[in-house]
């Protein structure tokens, strides 16, 4: 008899915990219109970012080189309490919404990599979040975004502190002597959208190839978001570094942030590095800062180190 009430007792506690679920659930779909069940649907293909001629940032096609690779979005309709977060989907993708009929506005969030890590997917700061209005959703149909467009940040936000896009022309590298101008005439690898980029060339028995900006760049705000953004395609892995030119007043000299995995078999790849966190937590924010680049050629291979569109923002 025990065992029967026992058991009882378990499929009473069983039934409470399915009641109470299915109120949950019934109260979470408060924010759904009505018996609305059948889904309609949000595609989006890509993010590709453009200049704002009101706001121009750079004639230079390179300066608005991307990869954004995701994205959030956020819904809001009349008569909500709150906006409705659907998620974070990877591009391209075709995001399900429980909703149908007029939405007031469609909030569009562009996401990268950070640190060229998958995993670290993060709402770009430096990006402005896409506002699509009056969209008009229908139950069991594709609204189709296709490729949408977004724009970089104010420059009331945002200051650009370094930039090298290796454009042609008669001026002078910002980068050490040890990194060379490399057109689209000298090698197929050096095409990469605008008219050339940058190259280190490692010979065979080097194992170790360093340089860095020629100058300091300086930040005032201790509170400031420091990103370096870049293009590569790498022979070899190598690190990014930041390095304090003047020693005898800061904590560190020189720090490595991270190693970038060289795979050239990927060809071009975009990179958007939280240097910030670097700058922080090694040099307290010391206000006085250069970016140093190490190549890692441990076997001594022959091989290249391709750059371009070199960006250090900070908001």
């Amino acid at each position: 008899m025990s065992f029967i009430m026992k058991n009882n007792n378990h499929h009473i506690s069983y039934l409470a915990f399915i009641c109470l679920s299915l109120a949950a659930l019934a109260a979470s779909c408060d924010r759904f219109d009505g018996d609305t069940m059948v889904p309609s649907y949000i595609k989006i293909d890509a993010i590709n970012v453009v200049d704002n001629p009101s706001d121009s940032w750079s004639q230079e096609t390179g300066f608005f080189s991307s990869d954004i690779d995701a994205v959030n979005i956020v819904i809001w309709k009349k008569g909500d309490t709150a906006e409705t977060t659907i998620g974070t989907f990877q591009l391209p993708c075709k995001v399900p919404v429980l909703r149908s009929g007029l939405i007031d506005y469609v909030l569009i969030t562009p996401a990268v990599k950070q640190d060229g890590i998958s995993g670290k997917r993060i709402s770009y700061p430096f990006y402005q979040v896409i506002r699509l209005d009056s969209v008009t959703l229908v139950a069991d149909s594709v609204i189709d975004f296709g490729t949408l467009q977004t724009k970089y940040i104010s420059k009331t936000q945002m200051k650009v502190l370094w930039k090298e896009m290796f454009e042609p022309g008669p001026g002078e590298l910002t980068l050490d002597s040890t990194v060379l101008r490399c057109y689209s005439l000298d090698t197929v690898r050096a095409s990469y959208g605008d008219y050339g980029c940058g190259v280190v060339r490692v010979p065979a028995g080097t194992t170790s190839v360093a340089f860095a900006t020629d100058t300091t760049y300086t930040i005032n705000d201790p509170q400031a978001t420091l990103y370096l953004e870049m293009d590569y395609w790498s022979d070899f892995d190598f690190s990014i570094e930041l390095k304090n030119p003047s020693y005898q007043q800061g904590p560190v000299n020189l720090v490595s942030h991270m190693v970038i995995f060289g795979k050239p078999e990927k060809g071009w790849q975009k990179i958007y590095i939280n240097i910030g966190s670097t700058w922080s937590q090694h040099f307290n924010h010391y206000p006085d800062i250069r970016p140093h680049f190490t190549i890692l050629n441990n076997e001594g291979r022959p091989g290249n180190l391709f750059i371009d569109n070199i960006k250090l923002i900070v908001m």
